[in-house]
């Protein structure tokens, strides 16, 4: 008898990694359309919840791809910084100015903090998590 395959350690990241990828473009496309008032309705009525909503989404979309990209460090302005932190960073900051030019959305320096704040710790999570691992 076959047994299913066992997707490797290794992979397990990744396919969490495109999960969350795939998550916040829904959350993405639907607040682009203005699909889903009432859920954004809720979130406006609660003051900080957007905020808290950038920092948890966009550090945990951080604390993936580092984790999937095995915590890889580039040396930059004599610093180390995440690969996956980077090009979280780089992604969510031009999704953030997209919205100048977007009727139903409002670019926000706010939300915008939110997401490298949850960047930097997400990332500084991924790299204990990977320590407490072996992995460095």
């Amino acid at each position: 008898m076959n047994n299913p395959p066992n997707p490797s350690p290794r992979r397990l990241p990744w396919l969490f990694t495109i999960a969350g990828q795939v998550f916040i473009s829904g959350v993405v496309f639907v607040a682009d359309r203005r699909l889903l008032t009432p859920l954004f309705s809720f979130i406006r009525s609660h003051p900080g919840s957007d905020k808290l909503g950038h920092f948890i989404l966009i550090g945990g979309m951080a604390f993936l791809l580092n984790l999937s990209l095995g915590v890889r460090e580039v040396r930059w302005l004599g610093l180390g910084w995440l690969v996956g932190s980077v090009l979280v960073g780089t992604v969510f900051t031009l999704e953030e100015v997209s919205q100048i030019w977007i009727p139903s959305r409002t670019f926000d320096l706010l939300d915008l903090a939110g997401d490298y704040t949850g960047i930097l710790f997400f990332g500084w999570l991924a790299k204990r998590v990977a320590m407490r691992r072996g992995q460095l």
